[in-house]
């Protein structure tokens, strides 16, 4: 899975956007968005873009099936931006393609991780008998309870962060559902669920 993808991922993005630790996925759009702005208004946009100015940052209503038919946020641009920018939305397409990952996959995972850490529990509360019918006694069985609670705990600790991890990747995905006005553009956003669509682009000027 993705455990150690969404922190290490998501710092630099951050980084990127020059944001700080506490910074949210809504500040890092209405970043981006004043940034394309000020590219396009200073003229620094490449002029090999195929089109003459870039000057707003829209997320536009659409949905976008991935090959397993689940819907996640998306980021996709157009148009030729400063390299530090575009940099900045590569490490956030990066970091949702992570979280859609995450989100396609940890419900059957957490389903299997629940239903192993109930059997394991139940059998940990009869584990005297069981080691005295397997005709383990003194140190052997002592080192078979043990190993059996170590297994526990790990099993515990294992759904506590996939729980934690699957949070973490619905939360900044629920960010990008966030409707606000940014100058004339305007952040549109609706949610299915946890499966989320939108794609992130620049719009030209006429």
């Amino acid at each position: 899975m993705q455990k150690f993808g969404i922190s290490p991922t998501n710092v630099d993005w951050q980084e990127q956007c020059g944001l700080g630790p506490a910074g949210t996925i809504r500040q890092g759009l209405r970043l981006m968005h004043t940034r394309a702005q000020t590219a396009a208004i200073n003229g620094s946009l490449s002029s090999k873009a195929p089109t003459r100015l870039i000057k707003t940052i829209i997320v536009v209503e659409s949905f976008i099936r991935s090959n397993s038919l689940l819907q996640y946020p998306i980021v996709m641009t157009r148009g030729v931006f400063p390299e530090q920018l575009q940099k900045t939305f590569s490490a956030f397409s990066n970091l949702l393609s992570i979280c859609g990952t995450i989100l396609a996959q940890t419900d059957q995972l957490l389903s299997k991780l629940e239903d192993a850490t109930k059997r394991i529990s139940e059998c940990y509360d009869d584990l005297s008998r069981l080691c005295l019918e397997a005709g383990l006694h003194g140190l052997k069985a002592t080192r078979a309870s043990e190993n059996f609670a170590w297994n526990v705990r790990l099993l515990k600790a294992q759904l506590t962060l996939m729980n934690k991890m699957q949070t973490e990747a619905n939360d900044i995905c629920t960010q990008m559902t966030y409707r606000t006005k940014l100058d004339k553009s305007c952040l549109v956003a609706s949610k299915e669920g946890l499966k989320l669509s939108r794609i992130l682009y620049a719009q030209p000027s006429i």
